[in-house]
Order: C-alpha cells, then sequence, then structure tokens
C-alpha cells in the first residue's frame, strides 16, 4: 500500500511539471533542472559549475533556470530515494546524475523523470541503457572515459617508467564502472607482463589501508569511477611521499599534482552535458538521445612531479605527450 501511495504520489507530482518554454523570452516560468551526486568535493561543485556553464552557454539565463543541488552518498538508497521524490515534487524537468549507480535508484524511484547519468563506464554494460544510439526508458547518457582506457593508462604507465614490473591498483568493486575499469588493466597487465596488486575500496579507510601495499609497487594506477574520486588528494600525496609515481584518468583540481593522467575531464564533459538537458527541456525524449562518448583524451604528464620523485621522463613519452606541466 504504501509503495502504491509513493508511486501514485511522483505520478502527480509529474504531472504539474513547468513546460520548457524558449530561452529567448521574456516573460518566462522557472526551470528546474536536478543534480544528483556524491558529496565529494572540490569535484560535486565542479561538475555543478561545468553543467551550469554549459546552459549559460547555449542562452539559458540565471533567472530563468534554478539548479536543484542533492549531494547524496552512493550506496544510501533511503536517502536517494527521498531525494528523487523531492526533486519531482519541485517539478524538476530533468535530473543530471554523477555515476552509474546513483542513476540506478534513481530510475528505481520514478519511470518518468528524464534522466542524463554521467559514467566512466559503459552504460550499456552497466544495464542502464538499452543501447548507445537508442538508450531507452527515458535515461541517456553521457561518458568521460571507456573503460579500455584503464588498460592503456597501464601501458603508458609502463613506458613512462620503464622499471615498472608492479602496479597497485585501486578501484571501488561496488560500482559497475571500476569493475570493468579493473578488468582492462587485469587483461593490459598481463600482457605488459606487470603484476597487478589490486586494493578494492569500499570506504575511505580501506583506501588507507590499500595504500599500504605502496612500498611494495612501483607505481599507483587509480582506476575511475566510485569512491576514490573523492579522495583522489589524499590518494596521490601517499603515494608520492612514498616516491611512488600515480596515474590517474584526468587532470582535475584534484589531481593535478599527479605523475601523470590520460582522458578526458569530467568537468568539460559536465558542460557538454547541458546540450542534452537543453534538449530534453525542449521535448526531447531522454531515450532517444544517443549516447555521447569523448572524442579527444590527452595525455598529460607533470615534469614537476617527476623531478620530486626522481624520475626521468623517457624521450619517446615526451614526443607522445599532449601537456607537459613545468
Amino acid at each position: 500500500m504504501q509503495v502504491r501511495f509513493a508511486a501514485a504520489t511522483i505520478a502527480l507530482a509529474w504531472c504539474f511539471l513547468t513546460v520548457p518554454p524558449a530561452v529567448d523570452g521574456q516573460s518566462q516560468p522557472i526551470i528546474r533542472v536536478g543534480i544528483l551526486g556524491p558529496p565529494e568535493e572540490p569535484r560535486f561543485s565542479e561538475l555543478a559549475a561545468g553543467l551550469r556553464q554549459g546552459l549559460r552557454d547555449l542562452g539559458y539565463a540565471e533567472r530563468t533556470i534554478e539548479i536543484l543541488e542533492s549531494r547524496v552518498e552512493r550506496h544510501d538508497e533511503a536517502r536517494v530515494r527521498a531525494r528523487v521524490t523531492e526533486l519531482v515534487a519541485q517539478r524538476a524537468g530533468v535530473l543530471f546524475v554523477i555515476g552509474s549507480e546513483l542513476a540506478r535508484r534513481a530510475r528505481q524511484v520514478s519511470v518518468q523523470l528524464p534522466i542524463v547519468c554521467l559514467t566512466p563506464g559503459d552504460p550499456v554494460a552497466a544495464g542502464l541503457v538499452s543501447s548507445l544510439a537508442r538508450p531507452g526508458g527515458n535515461t541517456t547518457a553521457i561518458t568521460f572515459e571507456f573503460p579500455e582506457l584503464s588498460g592503456k593508462r597501464l601501458e603508458l604507465l609502463k613506458e613512462a617508467v620503464p622499471g615498472l614490473r608492479r602496479a597497485l591498483a585501486i578501484y571501488d568493486p561496488r560500482d559497475a564502472s571500476p569493475r570493468q575499469g579493473i578488468a582492462a588493466a587485469r587483461e593490459a597487465a598481463a600482457t605488459l607482463k606487470i603484476a597487478l596488486v589490486e586494493r578494492p575500496a569500499r570506504s575511505r579507510d580501506e583506501i588507507l589501508r590499500g595504500l599500504d601495499a605502496l612500498p611494495q609497487v612501483d607505481a599507483l594506477l587509480v582506476i575511475p569511477g566510485g569512491l576514490p574520486a573523492g579522495h583522489a588528494e589524499e590518494i596521490i600525496r601517499a603515494a608520492h611521499a612514498r616516491r611512488v609515481p600515480t596515474m590517474l584518468h584526468a587532470r582535475t583540481t584534484s589531481t593535478r599534482e599527479a605523475f601523470a593522467s590520460y582522458g578526458t575531464s569530467d568537468v568539460n564533459v559536465a558542460r557538454q552535458a547541458a546540450r542534452l538537458v537543453d534538449k530534453i527541456l525542449k521535448g526531447s525524449r531522454a531515450g532517444d538521445l544517443p549516447v555521447e562518448r569523448p572524442t579527444k583524451l590527452e595525455f598529460v604528464v607533470n615534469a614537476k612531479t617527476a623531478k620530486a620523485l626522481g624520475l626521468t621522463i623517457p624521450s619517446a613519452v615526451l614526443l607522445r605527450v599532449d601537456e607537459l606541466i613545468e
């Protein structure tokens, strides 16, 4: 009975959604866009700012759009359910979700609410969408990652650190995206003849215990997605204190001191996600919008960090670098 009542409440609230107006009018009702993501700073605020900037780039004025921010732990099902129900009641026209696990839980609460999911993994393999071309289910996604890039990062680490024999890989096993990434890293490690020391992390304490393996390895690979994203700076500091070079998915505020990164900025991708949000607000169904994937990847090496770690960057690697931080 309670489940039917909750579903009826959500459906009723949805019936009163504001119809998206043209953005160039003078008299416009407020459009509401919800953001649902883990309370990891500065990442949450940076992604929210990226989405806001993208909407401004498309002509949305601050006075015509309201961003409803909701910070929830990835696996707090009760809190996710409560916040999504509130967002529907607040007449959010679309929900921008950070992470595949939160998107899955949000979809369980409301089938009507359009969702744009930002994920580092394959949303088809994660069960979020039916296909990349026709996602279905009133959900679409924009990715800042290919799972196989975790294997590519290990290859680049091997080239940048020729003596690499053992690498520590930290990942969140609860999330489909990092599970895909660690699988790709395992496959690459076997080919590269690198012993991969895997440390799953479901909490900060488990991250710290995983870092106890640093004296046993030659490099550290952080698999994107899930918990480690909120502890990147702490992970990098711990590794560098042991003179262990680090490889992450992209150069961001939290990862700027890493030895190297390879990928695309999820903040820039959040800005690009505004295009999908805009189409939905103008009447498109989320499930009809193809999933967007990154087309430009950057290999960034921090020469200052390399010097501090006593590393000499091979000339062949320098030729491949897109950006060298002096």
